[in-house]
């Protein structure tokens, strides 16, 4: 079973719960009631008045969710939801849960897991969308890297790899938050980056960046014989890259 089944189940069960505990206060059951009656008044007799339909159905979904925001169940459920999502039965924790009310500046390691140069047809790599990411904790293939996230910070150590004598590439794409790329020294780095709001970290200089884009090299990048070519976009956050 998948982890959006798993979520789904939970919440079902939290509303479950939640309208049996309804049926034992009458005056949530009373509001409840309500709110369904006018949301199926609206749609059958307001059908083909749109704004009368959609009105009465908002109203009536307002006092649909208030009296279950009222009950434990659904508040149960929804902190089950949330638990299934940020975590998976390998990493889950106390340590774990501990690490998302962490002070604000600490980060959380994602190591990126690579394979050979010629991957298998339609292999495909998974990154959440949310909370912590933990892949590849030994030293691994090298295979570039093309990495998306909603909200989170992000490091990738490429000192647990052999960069090839090429041009290498990674290509990360984030909503909120931070991104440190710690690189091996004599390596060449290029980096291409968008940001909407946030700053780039390179090579002793910060650059400040509000809807624009950026590139910069490293120096001596055309002397290295490895390379790595850094494409970036974060709507707000911050970009590192560390020689280490």
């Amino acid at each position: 079973m998948n982890k959006l089944k798993r979520i789904l189940i939970v919440l079902l069960m939290g509303v479950i719960v939640s309208a049996i505990e309804m049926t034992s206060k009458l005056g949530l059951f009373i509001f409840f009631s309500i709110g369904v009656a006018i949301t199926m008044f609206s749609f059958i007799v307001f059908r083909r008045v749109k704004f009368l339909r959609n009105s009465g159905m908002c109203f009536g979904a307002l006092f649909i969710i208030l009296p279950l925001l009222s009950t434990a169940g659904i508040w149960l459920g929804m902190i089950g939801a949330l638990l299934l999502l940020f975590f998976t039965k390998d990493n889950f924790s106390i340590a774990s849960l501990s690490g998302m009310f962490s002070k604000k500046g600490r980060q959380e390691y994602i190591f990126v897991d690579s394979h050979e140069d010629t991957p298998s047809p339609g292999e495909i790599h998974r990154y959440d969308w949310f909370g912590n990411q933990e892949v590849g904790n030994e030293p691994y293939e090298w295979n570039d890297i093309n990495a998306g996230q909603l909200v989170g910070d992000t490091i990738i150590d490429l000192g647990n790899t052999i960069l090839p004598a090429k041009e290498n590439v990674i290509v990360i794409r984030k909503g909120f938050g931070r991104v440190r790329i710690l690189v091996p020294y004599g390596v060449g780095v290029m980096i291409h980056h968008h940001a909407f709001g946030g700053q780039v970290e390179f090579e002793g200089q910060t650059y400040a960046l509000s809807n624009e884009s950026i590139q910069l090299y490293s120096s001596g990048y055309n002397r290295s014989t490895k390379k790595i070519k850094i494409y970036t976009t974060i709507v707000a956050g911050k970009i590192e890259v560390i020689e280490a």
